[in-house]
């Protein structure tokens, strides 16, 4: 194919002119290692999984990071030592004033807490 002079450039790989409009930048070896990667990445699913699988692991998976341990007692207090969902950021926590409401590092709510937990 012709092209204008102008549109060649070096590629830095090959060291000669190539044609920005015909060559892409990625051989065919690059693009089979791309799929490769992308095949190595994606989880083994058994057969006849769909999206409805995909929804129900990914709210399961919810489900059990809202279920992990965000509060801890703090021994001779009434306060709790809580770990924010969003920013990993550790406050003290008072349950029965429900003070800070927020966390104060990124202002996320502060997830309801079970009572119980404290004893």
């Amino acid at each position: 194919m012709l092209a204008p002079a102008d549109e060649f450039r070096v590629h830095y790989k090959f060291k000669q002119a190539v044609c920005a409009r015909c060559y892409t930048g990625k051989t065919e070896q690059d693009k089979q290692k791309e799929e490769l990667k992308k095949k190595k990445d994606e989880p083994v699913r058994p057969p006849g999984w769909d999206e409805v699988d995909d929804y129900l692991n990914k709210a399961a998976r919810q489900r059990q990071e809202e279920n992990q341990v965000q509060f801890a007692k703090i021994p001779g207090t009434d306060h709790v030592k809580c770990l924010c969902i969003q920013c990993k950021y550790s406050f003290k926590y008072d349950p029965y004033r429900k003070v800070p409401q927020a966390c104060p590092y990124c202002n996320a709510d502060i997830p309801k807490m079970k009572t119980f937990n404290l004893l």
